[in-house]
């Protein structure tokens, strides 16, 4: 059975879930490295059902958010993330490489990128 991916997304005035069937299920046996950062904000991309799509993981890829083979060309190696969703809609996909729910936004470019006084100062709750 594909994993069920819950995520509450905030940004700006709004708030929204962004719910996923993924095909993603296995257990990584390593820790899970992460590339470089393409972009420092994530993107709205209308994924089709049942399609599968190759997300960028390495942050090389010119054609972000989805993989161009530029992984290759560097150790060490950061292959693309596989995934399929099960509704055809438009997704909140990560630029950043650091969220740690592959290959959605979850919000950690906020985290990572604004400072934590900023977001108590803006009342900004992640």
């Amino acid at each position: 059975m594909p994993a069920v991916q819950i995520t509450l997304l905030r940004m700006r005035n709004l708030v929204w879930l962004q719910v996923a069937k993924c095909s993603t299920t296995a257990v990584p046996k390593e820790p899970v490295r992460k590339g470089q950062i393409a972009k420092r904000i994530p993107t709205f991309v209308k994924l089709e059902a049942d399609k599968t799509y190759s997300w960028c993981a390495c942050g090389l890829s010119k054609k972000q958010p989805f993989c161009d083979g530029s992984h290759k060309a560097k150790e060490p190696v950061i292959g693309p993330v596989k995934f399929t969703v099960k509704e055809t809609k438009k997704y909140l996909i990560c630029r950043c490489k650091q969220t740690n729910n592959r290959p959605f936004c979850d919000l950690t470019h906020v985290k990572t990128f604004i400072p934590e006084s900023v977001r108590t100062a803006l009342k900004i709750k992640l």
